[in-house]
């Protein structure tokens, strides 16, 4: 190969370089998508009972029940904490919808999400028809007294969609009836009226 064919080969691996550091330079300037603020969900907070328009459904928070011990589809288990039983309703406006994220937040800023044996069953109810939804967390007693669910569509990406975030207005004498209860059974979730409202 000639002098000239070498100058050239390295002529291009020099601008190739000058490029890949210019392209990382710029790319380190720009704004992260994640520290985008406007990319942030938008937080829309409720109590026990008060319903909560999330764009495509209204979610409530029905009641919270804890213990020790919870069952669930036959399987016993056994907390060194407490487990939570939250149970909520999604009523879908437009579109078939169900609340597949679904995370516990306290006011140290600890989170507990759908990992471990931690779990969130909500079926995607059609518009105006009630889905009955169960969300079991296992936590430390001391989180108790200040948990908030926070309830959206998409478990992948909550960036721009709106989030139920309910207080669920827990308390110490809560956490302590909770550690003495029974064995819990985990109710199954279903789409229609629940047994209270066939009832009335």
């Amino acid at each position: 190969m000639t002098g000239r064919g070498w100058g050239h080969r390295a002529g291009v691996a020099v601008a190739a370089a000058a490029l890949l550091a210019a392209g990382s330079l710029v790319q380190g300037l720009l704004p992260d998508p994640e520290d985008d603020p406007g990319a942030a969900p938008h937080r829309r907070t409720a109590a026990v009972g008060e319903p909560v328009d999330v764009r495509t459904a209204t979610v409530t928070v029905e009641g919270v029940d804890g213990s020790t011990r919870v069952e669930d589809l036959g399987t016993e288990k056994v907390s060194p904490g407490l487990w939570l039983v939250v149970r909520y309703t999604v009523v879908a406006e437009r579109e078939n919808t169900a609340m597949s994220f679904a995370e516990l937040e306290d006011d140290e800023g600890r989170t507990w999400s759908l990992a471990a044996r931690n779990s969130n069953s909500c079926t995607a109810g059609p518009p105006g028809l009630p889905s009955h939804c169960v969300a079991v967390f296992e936590v430390p007693v001391d989180a108790v007294p200040t948990l908030r669910l926070s309830l959206a569509r998409e478990s992948s990406d909550t960036r721009f969609d709106a989030l139920a975030v309910v207080d669920l207005g827990l308390t110490e004498a809560d956490a302590e009836a909770f550690a003495l209860a029974g064995v819990l059974a985990v109710p199954d979730a279903g789409l229609g009226a629940s047994d209270a409202e066939e009832e009335s």
